[in-house]
């Protein structure tokens, strides 16, 4: 297998990035599309499978104007949660179930505006099933205390992959529950999730222990006076209760950063499994497809994520081109790919078959949704 390659340069980047940001401030924020157009097109240009690069077709104008809907939408929303008693809430549910509407249109425009030797890509999920995966998914996966995390990122996943195309051709993507599960475990995630839950149990527990009667302490106390006994049991449950704040913050402060770094680590397992599990078969002749790799060390993207986060600020953002190129070049060699059959043909008959098809287009650009 072949890694897929980037020839992008720091040095050209930093170019843009500055023109960028300088044309964004003195136009109000208006250049941002075509800022996002003309990095977009950078990174595409200069990532290559097999020598042929990718291109991106979007225009600043095309993206503005999805900016502008969202914006407008938002105004109308803010305008009648401020003056309309109970329309916040109606207002959360137009969203809610917009959402899927929303994330659609995002990524078919963002497929459809991708290509790769003058062939697109696209974007086919509908309504019920990117509501189910992309919206409820993550309020019940929280909801089950993060236990049912790999079974929605399973399903998740997947439909990501299984509605992607290349022209005509579909990936698809076969996995296993079970599979997500055991990443879970490797990467520390479930293990320390049920630590962090058990000691939480264990803590309510004792602690409700400390608040009940104790009679035959009582019966044994040689005050008689019931204020007494009452002012050195409230005193001794504020102690008790006081320490175990103080142990619990402490605990809480060392185990929620575990857990996301776990579920950092986590979501790099799962990343490497889909696309291993990937592929690509021409839509007329099984005999030409496409398999993926992905080898992400948990270790070395965790080490490139953490010194771009210090680099960037220590230099007052100078380097954001660098510690994009570094982190987008480790992302490109590290995902690999494999022709089977006759690449030309494949290209070929892909052709063939969208000239009959002709072509669906989109022009939302919103939501970024991705793994």
């Amino acid at each position: 297998m072949k890694g897929i390659e980037f020839k992008g340069k720091a040095m050209e980047y930093f170019g843009i990035w500055l023109a960028n940001i300088l044309l964004t401030v003195v136009t109000i924020g208006i250049f941002s599309a075509w800022a996002k157009v003309r990095r977009l097109k950078f990174f595409f240009n200069n990532t290559k499978i097999l020598e042929d690069s990718f291109a991106y077709h979007a225009t600043g104008w095309q993206i503005l104007k999805g900016r502008i809907i969202a914006l407008v939408a938002i105004l109308i929303l803010g305008a009648g949660s401020a003056y309309i008693p109970g329309f916040s809430f109606i207002s959360f549910l137009i969203i809610f179930f917009l959402l899927p509407f929303i994330i659609n249109s995002s990524l078919r425009f963002n497929a459809r505006m991708i290509s790769y030797r003058n062939i697109k890509f696209n974007w086919h999920g509908n309504y019920k099933q990117t509501f189910l995966y992309f919206v409820l998914g993550p309020v019940i996966s929280f909801l089950s205390l993060g236990f049912l995390h790999p079974l929605f990122t399973k399903y998740y996943y997947t439909y990501y992959a299984n509605n992607h195309s290349y022209g005509t051709s579909r990936f698809s993507a076969y996995t296993t529950v079970k599979k997500y599960y055991l990443d879970a475990i490797k990467s520390g995630f479930l293990p320390v999730l049920i630590i962090f839950y058990s000691i939480i149990i264990y803590t309510i527990w004792d602690i409700a222990s400390l608040m009940v009667w104790d009679i035959d302490y009582i019966d044994s106390m040689w005050i008689s006076s019931g204020s007494e006994i009452e002012r050195i049991i409230s005193y001794n449950l504020n102690y008790n209760l006081g320490n175990y704040s103080n142990s619990f913050s402490n605990l809480l402060f060392i185990l929620i950063p575990i857990i996301f770094l776990t579920n950092f680590i986590y979501r790099i397992f799962a990343r490497n499994m889909l696309l291993r599990a990937t592929i690509l078969n021409n839509s007329n002749n099984k005999e030409i497809s496409a398999n993926f790799d992905s080898k992400l060390n948990p270790a070395t993207y965790l080490w490139i994520t953490i010194s771009n986060a210090i680099v960037v600020p220590i230099t007052l953002g100078l380097m954001s081109p660098w510690a994009q190129i570094r982190f987008y070049k480790y992302l490109s060699h590290s995902t690999k790919i494999e022709i089977i059959g006759d690449l030309n043909l494949f290209l070929d008959t892909e052709k063939k078959n969208l000239s009959s098809l002709g072509e669906e287009y989109a022009e939302m650009e919103g939501i970024e949704v991705n793994i």
